[in-house]
């Protein structure tokens, strides 16, 4: 097994541990579907970073794509596109 295949094996495995945490997550809230919009902090905790870096990715949105909506001192970030940005960001590390 090459180098590469051993990260992407690693990532593989902890998107699959994230995919589980999110959905203890979720379950703890009492949520039977998905929210529709996340708070920073709730955004952060899924992305398993600080809510620091979390909104140093909401600044920078225009460069890297992080899907958040900026409604006057609000920040929400919605959910599936969260999803479907972690998801395009796993496959970019592959």
């Amino acid at each position: 097994m090459s180098f590469e295949d051993t990260i992407r094996q690693i990532v593989r495995e902890e998107n699959s541990k994230h995919l589980k945490d999110i959905k203890q997550l979720l379950d703890s809230h009492g949520y039977h579907e998905p929210p529709r919009f996340l708070k920073v902090p709730e955004a952060a905790e899924i992305l398993r970073i600080g809510k620091t870096a979390t909104y140093e990715l909401c600044q920078q949105s225009d460069h890297n794509g992080f899907p958040c909506i900026r409604e006057g001192n609000k920040i929400r970030v919605p959910y599936s596109s969260l999803m479907k940005w972690i998801e395009q960001q796993t496959k970019q590390a592959n």
